[in-house]
């Protein structure tokens, strides 16, 4: 019998074409990787429904908990909570809180994930609020980015918290033992930024830290790969982001609209085929899936909710990379070092 490592619940009702994506992201993983064991939340004729589409999940690997409710994407948080106790998303963050379970993914409501999460997990000590971490591809590899829309207003003591936790964050998913950290300013000269942002650079240039200090960055910037780990509020980290995915997007489709325009555009296409689906797979978003948020006293991951079964399976790899680094181990153990110096 295959020896268990850890044990992911999964909301199998949040995001687009649920559960049959959560299905296929978990069929695709298990052919890689049977070491993980899948508590998974949700409709459950739904469910037996979709695992009859696929021949890789074994019985062995998961059990189905029952949900008749689900968070749409719709609902406020509020409504959220309402709906909440017997709903697929809080079940299976639950699930997390009462150790059945060592961490929660969703393709579902953000707002709510991050609110029941931090309801029912709670916040590591010594941390005041949850960042969303994500990965972003540079011309070196992959940077992490956060936050990404979990907090608009930021301070101080935000922006030197998550350089650390961030940082941990890289060293468990690309091992190495110092990345590289900086603030995203409007400029890189010292003078420039608001007065929270300025106070952080002082801090993290004086102190000493778990990762090198790189100082600011531009937004133009961050596509380099000089800087692993990438700190900003949520507010311009999302903005950021969304213009990345749009930008993308756009040039995405006029690549498509210029050579399908003509028939030389369609010849020129076929022989560089080959080289624009090399340069499609290194952008491919769905190798990206996958906001972490940090901060809270167990794994967090959300998935995108329009994400698709192969954009899912990434995030499962991810999560499980996660837990095989103790990240929040590692996290905590920094914190209370830091805290007895």
């Amino acid at each position: 019998m295959t020896s268990i490592d850890y044990i992911i619940a999964v909301d199998a009702m949040g995001g687009d074409d649920s559960p049959d994506k959560v299905i296929h992201g978990i069929d695709l993983f298990l052919q890689e990787d049977k070491n993980i064991f899948f508590n998974i939340y949700g409709k459950e004729d739904l469910v037996k429904k979709s695992l009859r589409k696929f021949k890789h999940i074994n019985p062995n690997n998961f059990k189905i908990f029952n949900c008749e409710t689900k968070i749409e994407d719709k609902n406020s948080v509020r409504d959220a909570i309402k709906i909440g106790k017997d709903s697929s998303m809080w079940r299976a963050i639950d699930s997390v809180k009462n150790n059945e379970s060592h961490l929660i993914i969703s393709s579902g409501n953000t707002g709510a994930l991050l609110v029941i999460s931090k309801l029912l997990i709670k916040m590591m000590d010594g941390i005041d609020k949850p960042a969303i971490a994500g990965l972003w591809p540079n011309l070196k590899g992959t940077s992490i980015v956060l936050d990404l829309g979990a907090n608009i207003e930021f301070n101080e003591k935000n922006y030197i918290e998550f350089s650390k936790i961030g940082s941990e964050l890289y060293k468990v998913i690309f091992d190495k033992l110092e990345p590289v950290v900086g603030l995203l300013n409007v400029g890189s000269e010292e003078i420039k930024g608001h007065e929270e942002l300025k106070s952080s650079f002082n801090k993290l240039s004086e102190q000493k830290n778990n990762f090198l200090f790189h100082g600011y960055l531009e937004g133009n910037e961050i596509k380099n790969g000089d800087v692993d780990v990438v700190i900003t509020d949520g507010f311009s980290g999302n903005i950021a982001l969304k213009t990345a995915e749009g930008t993308v997007n756009f040039i995405t489709k006029e690549i498509k609209k210029i050579f399908s325009g003509s028939l030389f555009g369609k010849f020129c296409y076929l022989i560089s085929f080959f080289i624009f689906k090399k340069i499609k797979n290194s952008l491919d978003p769905r190798k990206y899936n996958g906001g972490i948020f940090l901060g809270l006293n167990s794994p967090v991951i959300k998935s995108h909710g329009g994400a698709d079964a192969l954009a899912f399976y990434y995030s499962l790899k991810l999560s499980a990379k996660i837990l095989r680094g103790n990240l929040v181990k590692r996290i905590k153990a920094n914190l209370e070092h830091e805290q007895n110096q």
